[in-house]
């Protein structure tokens, strides 16, 4: 292979057959590789150190997209995969990626939580959080139930009255176990650069601690439509939402970290009946919560409705049983 090489000092330029051009700061071992080589591929790899990855991220994407021309329930367009059957907007890579194996799998619980935790992710105006909500869960190691609801972990503390809670920061929140904890939208601050503000702060079970802004630790269920912040930094445990529902009391181990729940991606959940089928028949004027469809061409009102009316059945079912 015929490669012009140009060093001056440490920085080298490279000038392969084709007329392509690399350029970069080289080590003394670096500089002896590419004299000795001879072979374009061991020259890019020195002078790009992102290829390897980004090599392996395009056969990641060609086999993603075989695997979704494939699937039952997604499909392909324009570079970006879809879930048809419930809106036109398009996945965010992680959601497509786990719908795949559980497919792949046939992992009916896993597939019933994805189906309906996008279905409930479409009814969320907000593209940061429909782009980076499943992200952020999976990389901070989050549940999501069957119903589609996903588990957070927050502290909170005691009252004069038994079996009710409040908020560490105002003590004006009153929080009981099963009761829908709301804030107003208009109230919280839906900026997701900003990491810690106004809003109802929901964690990770790797971020909370004993003691942590309250004296109790809860398990909560958060709604994906009532995410108004998600952090961009991996590192921040913390998201903000405009409602969540206090599950159970959690406990602490020796060095103070979340036992979180023995729960896996796809486990049942009885506690959303009420939020779920208020949310739905909306008999309720006066009802603190429920579930808004919002007026947007991206959705399909009517599959929505369908959907939601399915998972109010399964969790009533779930109670029964």
């Amino acid at each position: 292979m015929q490669k012009k090489l140009i060093k001056c000092g440490d920085h080298v330029t490279v000038i392969l057959p084709n007329g392509s051009i690399l350029a970069k700061k080289v080590t003394n071992e670096e500089w002896e590789q590419l004299q000795k080589a001879e072979k374009e591929e061991t020259i890019i790899k020195i002078m790009v150190p992102t290829y390897k990855e980004v090599i392996q991220e395009r056969e990641t994407l060609i086999d993603d997209i075989h695997q979704i021309k494939k699937s039952k329930y997604l499909t392909f367009k324009g570079m970006a995969a879809y879930w048809p059957t419930i809106s036109s907007l398009s996945l965010p890579k992680e959601l497509v990626e786990r719908v795949l194996v559980a497919e792949q799998s046939n992992d009916v619980p896993k597939l019933i939580a994805y189906k309906n935790f996008w279905t409930l992710m479409s009814l969320n105006t907000d593209t940061d959080c429909r782009n980076n909500l499943f992200w952020f869960l999976k990389v901070h190691g989050f549940k999501i139930a069957k119903c589609g609801f996903f588990v957070g972990y927050r502290n909170v503390d005691t009252t004069n009255k038994e079996g009710v809670y409040t908020d560490h920061y105002s003590h004006t929140t009153t929080i009981k176990i099963g009761e829908m904890v709301t804030l107003d939208k208009s109230n919280c601050d839906c900026d997701s650069t900003v990491e810690c503000s106004n809003g109802l702060h929901v964690a990770s079970p790797t971020w909370l601690k004993k003691n942590y802004f309250g004296s109790v630790g809860l398990a909560v269920l958060v709604n994906p439509a009532d995410v108004v912040a998600v952090p961009h930094n991996s590192e921040y445990g913390k998201l903000r939402t405009c409602a969540y529902l206090p599950m159970k009391i959690i406990n602490y181990d020796d060095n103070n970290n979340v036992i979180p729940l023995d729960v896996e991606d796809g486990f049942d959940c009885s506690y959303v009946t009420k939020v779920i089928y208020e949310g739905i028949m909306g008999t309720e004027e006066d009802s603190p919560y429920k579930i808004i469809i919002p007026e947007v061409p991206t959705i399909q009102k009517e599959s929505i409705q369908n959907t939601l009316l399915e998972i109010a059945k399964s969790c009533i079912v779930n109670k029964q049983l």
